[in-house]
C-alpha cells in the first residue's frame, strides 16, 4: 500500500493508493482516531456491488452507521439532494461526532464532501474513490460542491479530507466508458507535468485501459503527486492551482450545453484541445508542438455532441463561468509541457476560432 501525504497550509493528510486495500479501511479510521458514528454516502452502482462489504467492515468499527445511496447522476449535484442527505443526517440524529464516508465517483465525492463542510458547520470526511476520474482528481485536494442554474459547480467549498483511500480494485467493475472519462483528467495532468509522463502514457495508453496493474498504480499514484505538490501550494486556488483548470473553462460549458450528458472526462479532453488551439493561435507554440500535442490527444476520440455543440451557446455558457472576471473569460493556456499561463484574457473571435478548430480534429 503506497502512501502520499496531501500538505496544505494548516492540513495534512494521507492517500492510501493499493489493490484489495479496502480492507484495511477499518483499521486506518482507528488509527486517525476518527468519529464511531458514520453516514456512508455511497453511490447507487457501488452499492449494488459493494455495499454489504463496505457497510460489514464499517459496522467492525464504528458505534453505528446509515447508508445513504446516491443516485449516480450529474443532476445529483443539485440542492435538491443535499436537502435529502441533510434531513437524513438530522433524522437519524448526528451530530458533529459524525464521520462521513463518501464512497462513490467524483458526483458522490463533491456532493457528501459539500454536506461534511457544512453540516453542523463541518464534520470528519473520509473519502473512498470508485472510479478512475475520481482516484486521480476530484477525491484530491478538498474541492467540493454542486451545481446551479445550470452553471457547472457554483456553490461548494475548500474541505479536506481526513484520508483518502484509493483501492484500484473497485475499477474492475467499471463500464468502458467511465474508464475513458477518467483518462481524460490523466491526459490533462500529463500537459501540466513532464515530457517522460506525457510519453509514458502516450506509450501505455490501452494497457491503462486494460488495466494493468503496473500501470494503473503508476498512472493514479503520480496524478496524485502531482495534484498534491499543487494543492501543497496554492490551497484554495488563488495563484498556482489554477492550472489544474486546464481545458475546464471550455469542458464545463460542453457538460451544461449537452444538460451533463457529456461525461467530465471527455468534455476535459475536448476543452484541451480547444486551449490547445487557443494558444497556439496566440503563438504560444510553433506548428510543430501543435502536431506533436494533437497526436497526442488522438488517443482520444470526442463525442458526437462535443462537436455538435452550438459555438455560441458554448461562448454564452463560458461568460457564466466562475472564474470570469468582469467581462473577461479566463483561460488556462499552453507554452510546453509543465509551462502554462494562468489567468489569459482572450477575445470572442479567439474561442469561436479554437472551437471550431477543435470540431474539425479527431474525427476517427
Amino acid at each position: 500500500m503506497k502512501r502520499i501525504n496531501v500538505k496544505s497550509k494548516y492540513f495534512t493528510y494521507p492517500v492510501f493508493i493499493g489493490s484489495r486495500i479496502l480492507q484495511f479501511l477499518p483499521d486506518l479510521l482507528k488509527k486517525h482516531k476518527l468519529n464511531k458514528n458514520v453516514f456512508i454516502v455511497i453511490d447507487e452502482n457501488v452499492e449494488k456491488i459493494y455495499g454489504r462489504e463496505i457497510k460489514k467492515l464499517v459496522s467492525s468499527w464504528a458505534n453505528r452507521s446509515t447508508i445513504f445511496i446516491l443516485k449516480a447522476s450529474e443532476r445529483s449535484k443539485s440542492l435538491t439532494t443535499l436537502k435529502k442527505i441533510y434531513t437524513a443526517l438530522a433524522d437519524n440524529e448526528f451530530g458533529r461526532d459524525t464521520l462521513l464516508l463518501s464512497v462513490g465517483g467524483g458526483i458522490t465525492g463533491d456532493v457528501a464532501g459539500y454536506c461534511a463542510a457544512t453540516y453542523m458547520r463541518g464534520v470528519q470526511l473520509v473519502h473512498v474513490p470508485t472510479t478512475l476520474l475520481a482516484s486521480v482528481d476530484s477525491s484530491i485536494g478538498g474541492k467540493t460542491g454542486v451545481n446551479f442554474y445550470n452553471r457547472k459547480n457554483l456553490i461548494g467549498s475548500f474541505y479536506q479530507p481526513h484520508f483518502v483511500l484509493i483501492d484500484t480494485n473497485f475499477l474492475q467493475t467499471l463500464p468502458a466508458a467511465e474508464l475513458r472519462s477518467g483518462t481524460g483528467e490523466i491526459i490533462k495532468y500529463a500537459f501540466l507535468s513532464n515530457k517522460d509522463f506525457c510519453e509514458y502514457i502516450l506509450q501505455n495508453f490501452n494497457k491503462l485501459l486494460s488495466l494493468n496493474s503496473k500501470v494503473l498504480k503508476k498512472v493514479i499514484s503520480e496524478s496524485v503527486l502531482i495534484k498534491a505538490g499543487v494543492v501543497g501550494q496554492d490551497e484554495k486556488e488563488t495563484g498556482l492551482r489554477k492550472i489544474l483548470n486546464f481545458g475546464h473553462t471550455f469542458a464545463h460549458a460542453f457538460e451544461s450545453q449537452s444538460g451533463y450528458k457529456i461525461k467530465h472526462g471527455e468534455a476535459v479532453v475536448g476543452g484541451i484541445t480547444a486551449a490547445l488551439y487557443l494558444s497556439h493561435k496566440l503563438k504560444f507554440f510553433n506548428d510543430e508542438k501543435l502536431e506533436s500535442y494533437l497526436k497526442f490527444l488522438s488517443l482520444y476520440k470526442l463525442p458526437s455532441a462535443i462537436k455538435k455543440a452550438n459555438n455560441n451557446i458554448i461562448l454564452e455558457l463560458m461568460c457564466l463561468d466562475k472564474k470570469k472576471r468582469g467581462d473577461r473569460i479566463k483561460f488556462v493556456l499552453l507554452k510546453d509541457i509543465g509551462n502554462l499561463v494562468i489567468d489569459a484574457e482572450i477575445e470572442k473571435k479567439e474561442v469561436l476560432y479554437a472551437l471550431e478548430k477543435m470540431k474539425n480534429f479527431n474525427s476517427l
